[in-house]
């Protein structure tokens, strides 16, 4: 990053407006660095400059902001994105739905789901498999099994990720059932 930074710096220098391409490219190496900061800066940068931030851009910092906990600043960053009709693809609703349900935000991560059934776009084994996981977790044993359902329903094929986590959670259900009536 710090040859593309000075790269980056000699374009302005010599009187040449980075576009949308560089500006996304540098957002996703400093996200990879795990440099939010200087990625929401040259988000900002591109924003008063008129340059138009793409899908890619924002899935990025979302991205980042969701694994760093920022759920505010990303949500944000969705809303803004929403408002430039600059429509969510598969990659960045597995990124939203990843990032929510590895904070708790079971709730925010279905609302998601359903979005996405609203763009008549079909979520991924992945993305069902976090849902799957996350609801697990919380202890949601119906709504994962739920969810395991509506997947084979939409002809999707479970991985073996999934069937780890809904073996894996089954398991530690019934141990639990067996271990509170032998009490």
């Amino acid at each position: 990053m710090g040859t593309a930074r000075k790269l980056f710096s000699e374009l302005l220098e010599v009187g040449l407006s980075p576009n949308t391409a560089v500006y996304s490219s540098m957002i996703w190496g400093f996200q990879n660095l795990n440099n939010m900061e200087a990625a929401l800066d040259l988000h900002k940068k591109m924003i008063s400059e008129g340059i138009p931030c793409d899908l890619k851009a924002y899935t990025t910092l979302i991205d980042g902001l969701l694994k760093r906990g920022e759920l505010l600043v990303a949500t944000d960053l969705y809303s803004e994105m929403l408002q430039k009709k600059i429509v969510p693809d598969i990659k960045t609703y597995t990124v939203l739905i990843n990032g929510l349900c590895n904070k708790g935000q079971l709730e925010n991560a279905r609302k998601n789901l359903e979005d996405m059934n609203k763009r008549s776009m079909t979520p991924s084994v992945h993305i069902y498999s976090t849902l799957i996981a996350g609801n697990f977790k919380e202890g949601n044993l119906q709504e994962a099994f739920r969810l395991h359902d509506e997947m084979l329903d939409r002809g999707l094929v479970p991985d073996d990720i999934t069937y780890d986590i809904l073996v894996n959670g089954k398991f530690k259900g019934a141990n639990a059932l067996v271990g509170t009536s032998c009490a």
